[in-house]
């Protein structure tokens, strides 16, 4: 018996969002060219006072978290960083694909609006028309051991019987109604092909 396989291709703009490969597939060219766009952003971000932060991102330091976050996804997942946000990137986003199994309730589960402890009930709502596909878009709070409050958005996209869903955190809870919607315009950008 064979099994059906899913390719998937992301098609995103160079400028806003970096598709960040496993650490075993980096090249000294990709690191380079990176570590460039990194500092014209940086370059971007002093230019507009209100972009500054207090301190002056370590462009080496945050390539290398997150290629140690690539390195530990596990099959069917990929990583892509946001350089969208002024002063506030790179942001990394999750992206899983995988042939879809089980109904719609299971939908709801993939996108994290079941189980856990949320701090309130998670906010569920469909995906926009645009993305293609049915599924919801999940946005929740939960408490940390710390003490800590994180945000996770995700939206789950299922059509042509596969499942692709992108997940965003963050404690910086401030940038939940401004990258949340660039988090689901990401799943649009996805496009995946099923070989038997």
């Amino acid at each position: 018996m064979t099994t059906a396989t899913v390719s998937s291709s992301i098609t995103t703009d160079g400028a806003t969002w970096l598709l960040v490969p496993h650490p075993d597939e980096e090249d000294t060219a990709w690191r380079a060219e990176t570590l460039e766009l990194f500092d014209a952003v940086v370059r971007l971000d002093d230019e507009r006072p209100e972009h500054r932060t207090a301190e002056r991102l370590d462009t080496v330091a945050a390539l290398d978290t997150l290629l140690a976050f690539r390195a530990g996804l596990g099959p069917g997942q990929r990583l892509v960083a946001s350089l969208a946000v002024p002063g506030n990137w790179p942001l990394p986003v999750v992206v899983t694909v995988g042939l879809a199994e089980g109904g719609t309730a299971e939908l709801l589960d993939l996108a994290g609006a079941t189980g856990g402890l949320p701090v309130e009930p998670p906010s569920v709502d469909e995906l926009p028309e645009h993305v293609g596909g049915e599924g919801p878009v999940v946005t929740r709070y939960d408490l940390d051991d710390d003490g800590a409050i994180w945000a996770t958005v995700c939206a789950v996209r299922r059509s042509d019987g596969v499942d692709t869903h992108v997940l965003w955190r963050t404690t910086d809870l401030g940038l939940v109604p401004v990258f949340a919607p660039l988090v689901v315009d990401l799943l649009a950008t996805v496009e995946n092909e099923v070989h038997a």
